[in-house]
């Protein structure tokens, strides 16, 4: 991330730190309402797309759950990694609300909030992540790790379409 591409992120928000599989995402915060364990209880919903896993109530909000790793196509990664992780650890729902529009998504794992100091956007991660809901990526303050930054907002634009 030593290129000229690197956006000094301007405006101080925090942005949450999760887990899928073994890599690090980043989402901006500004959409989250709330972070809950994933209910054991979801809704199925017939005739919707395979990343839409169900409903769940929440806060009297009805809220879609969309499968991140099924949305990123990351599935495939997941059933290299030991079974023995999803035992262990308990899924998370990460509620997002724009307008009067809720959407959750399940991850693996929530790490941390933290500031993003460097943010980088390139042809070669929007070739990479041709579905276009990776935008980039980013570094934190509090690790040297890469992270792959989430477009929240295209997301709950066009989750329903796939």
């Amino acid at each position: 991330m030593n290129n000229e591409n690197i956006m000094q992120m301007q405006e101080v928000i925090p942005w949450l730190i999760f887990k899928l599989n073994e890599t690090l995402y980043t989402v901006n915060s500004k959409f989250i309402t709330s972070i809950v364990i994933k209910p054991d209880h979801v809704t199925f919903v017939p005739n919707v797309a395979e990343h839409i896993i169900g409903l769940i109530h929440l806060r009297g909000n009805v809220i879609p759950l969309i499968d991140l790793k099924l949305l990123l196509n990351t599935e495939a990664e997941s059933e290299n990694t030991s079974a023995q992780n999803s035992k262990e650890n308990k899924a998370m729902v990460v509620v997002l609300e724009k307008g009067n529009s809720f959407i959750g998504l399940v991850v693996d794992e929530v790490l941390s909030v933290e500031n993003i100091f460097a943010y980088e956007e390139t042809a070669e991660i929007k070739q990479m992540c041709n579905n276009g809901f990776i935008t980039g990526v980013a570094k934190g303050h509090k690790s040297e790790e890469v992270l792959l930054v989430i477009d929240e907002e295209k997301i709950m634009n066009n989750a329903w379409e796939n």
